[in-house]
C-alpha cells in the first residue's frame, strides 16, 4: 500500500523505504520473550553439509546454548514468563523455521 495514500507522513516512515520494502508486523507482549529467545539464537543453528554437492541444511537449535540465553534473561522476566512455556514456545518457531531455512516451495 502506498502510504502518502493511506495519509501517512513521509516523515515518521522507517528510512529506507524509497529503496527496499519493510515488512513490519506487531507481535504480542507474551510472545515477544520466546521472539527475543528466537533471534537470540540465530547463530546457534546446527547445520550439516548434504550429499556429494555440499548443500547446507538446517537441523535445528542447539539447545544447550538456547538454555543459556533462558538463563540470562533479566530477572523480572524470569519471573513474570516461565522458562519451560518459553523454550516450547521456541521450538514451535524452530520447527516453522526450518522448512523456510531448508529452501522448502523453491
Amino acid at each position: 500500500m502506498d502510504a502518502e495514500a493511506l495519509g501517512v507522513p513521509a516523515e515518521s516512515l522507517p528510512e529506507g523505504t524509497d529503496d527496499e520494502e519493510i515488512e513490519v508486523f506487531k507481535v504480542w507482549d507474551i510472545n515477544m520473550p520466546a521472539v527475543r529467545l528466537f533471534l537470540g539464537c540465530e547463530t546457534q543453528w546446527r547445520i550439516v553439509a548434504r550429499g556429494m554437492d555440499g548443500i547446507l541444511h538446517h537441523v535445528g537449535i542447539d539447545y544447550a546454548a538456547a538454555s543459556a540465553l533462558l538463563e540470562a534473561r533479566p530477572p523480572g522476566e524470569q519471573r513474570k514468563h516461565q522458562a519451560w512455556q518459553i523454550f516450547q514456545d521456541l521450538r514451535l518457531m524452530e520447527h516453522a523455521a526450518i522448512p523456510i531455512l531448508n529452501g522448502a516451495g523453491q
